[in-house]
């Protein structure tokens, strides 16, 4: 089977699956999933248990978005972990929707996290 990215969307992709370290704050405006354009041949392997640190300094409000993840796509088989951060939420936003990967389209394909109200 051959992974199908989207042109354009891979540049998308890779930006928005940037890693942070765990004590970094990220400020993000997403508040709705994205479509994906990724298909791979199977599921992704089991998480990994991630040590949840306190919250940096000042970011009372800050939300932890938990670890996944990521089809690497080189080689065929790569899959690369993302660690979990503490991100900011937008304005009128509180609650972080973990994205996931769903069986799709004859494979597995990510949908992204978002904020919800």
């Amino acid at each position: 089977m051959r992974n199908v990215i989207i042109p354009g969307l891979a540049v998308l992709m890779l930006a928005a699956c940037a890693t942070n370290p765990p004590s970094t704050l990220v400020v993000s405006s997403t508040t709705t999933p994205s479509t994906t354009a990724v298909v791979v041949p199977g599921p992704p392997p089991k998480a990994v248990v991630e040590f949840k640190p306190p919250p940096p300094p000042g970011s009372v409000a800050a939300i932890w978005q938990p670890g996944h993840w990521r089809w690497n796509g080189q080689n065929g088989t790569t899959w690369e972990w993302v660690s979990g951060q503490y991100v900011a939420p937008p304005v009128g936003y509180n609650y972080w929707v973990p994205g996931q990967w769903v069986l799709a389209n004859g494979g597995w394909s990510w949908v992204e996290g978002h904020w919800a109200a």
